[in-house]
């Protein structure tokens, strides 16, 4: 009788621990399972493909420049930014427009509006990203535009 009576109380004081575990599917996602932005990665500057109204000459030197983006450190060229804050904005045409003079269509975004991505006390170039797909990104630097591929 007694070694019944220790064994229900056993399994009774197993069943309470239990019942205060974690609930796995309840949880918030943790860093690891957060997806990442599409901007992070290694990017490389291919091409001009437009200027500003108001701009300098086109700096040819940037193409083939090398761009990486993570949670840790934001760098172009041999300029970098560690612990880079990110201020994500969607910005429709009308508002690209006005703030930069060009409508979204001038520099090859067929789309009503655009994610853009600012670098918090970051003033290089790759600190204000236009975000035309995953695999394609637009910077603005002194007035003209290049289009950077991410590396695979």
């Amino acid at each position: 009788m007694k070694n019944s009576f220790y064994c229900s109380t056993l399994l009774l004081i197993v069943l309470v621990i239990c019942s205060f575990g974690k609930n796995i599917s309840n949880m918030p996602p943790t860093p690891s399972d957060t997806p990442k932005p599409s901007y992070y990665g290694e990017w490389t500057v291919h091409k001009f493909i437009g200027s500003t109204p108001i701009s300098t000459a086109v700096d040819d030197s940037i193409i083939g420049m090398k761009a990486t983006y993570t949670k840790e450190k934001a760098s172009f060229d041999k300029d970098k930014i560690l612990n880079p804050e990110y201020n994500e904005l969607e910005i429709t045409d009308d508002d690209f427009l006005k703030e930069y003079r060009n409508q979204l269509s001038d520099i090859g975004i067929n789309s009503k509006s655009v994610k853009t991505v600012k670098i918090n006390n970051w003033m290089n170039p790759g600190s204000f990203l236009i975000i035309k797909d995953e695999q394609t990104m637009i910077i603005l630097w002194n007035g003209n535009y290049f289009e950077m591929k991410k590396e695979t």
